[in-house]
């Protein structure tokens, strides 16, 4: 029996993420990403800017991975200031160019969400954001081993065409 994602509620996509990282195992973590996205989805859907509604998804999933990590419903205050301060693709620029891994890129990544990242949006919508940045993002999913959105090439590709 399969779930529909789209017609499940809030809670019950993050109870389905929950009950996936208990559980283990490749099924087990494909239900958790797929519920991940559509978690995520659902903020760009609601959203006038879909990048900014996938940023905002993306501050949801990263709570929920802490609540599942340290069993506390901490929120991720300082994103949601800077957000505040900067708007969501300044926020994300300066994520994006960090000079190490946030504590949010590593809550993603410990939850196998590594598609789910800050840095993920910013290479996948790379027309929306400064080339340093999206070089920078680059480069951390490169470092971790997150594959690049479809589309996108690694400048060890772009090099193979020369």
């Amino acid at each position: 029996m399969s779930i529909d994602l789209k017609t499940c509620s809030t809670t019950g996509l993050t109870t389905i993420m929950s009950n996936a990282r208990r559980k283990g195992g490749p099924e087990a973590q494909a239900a958790r990403l797929a519920a991940a996205l559509e978690l995520q989805d659902r903020e760009r859907r609601t959203h006038a800017d879909p990048v900014a509604g996938a940023c905002l998804g993306t501050i949801l999933l990263m709570d929920q991975c802490r609540l599942e990590e340290t069993g506390q419903g901490r929120k991720s205050n300082r994103s949601r200031q800077a957000i505040r301060n900067h708007g969501e693709i300044g926020f994300m620029t300066l994520v994006a160019r960090g000079q190490s891994a946030g504590s949010g890129f590593e809550l993603l990544l410990a939850g196998g969400l590594g598609v789910c990242t800050i840095e993920y949006l910013v290479v996948a919508h790379f027309d929306r954001f400064p080339d340093d940045a999206v070089e920078a993002a680059k480069a951390r999913l490169n470092a971790h081993g997150i594959p690049l959105p479809n589309g996108c090439i690694t400048d060890t590709q772009l090099l193979s065409t020369l």
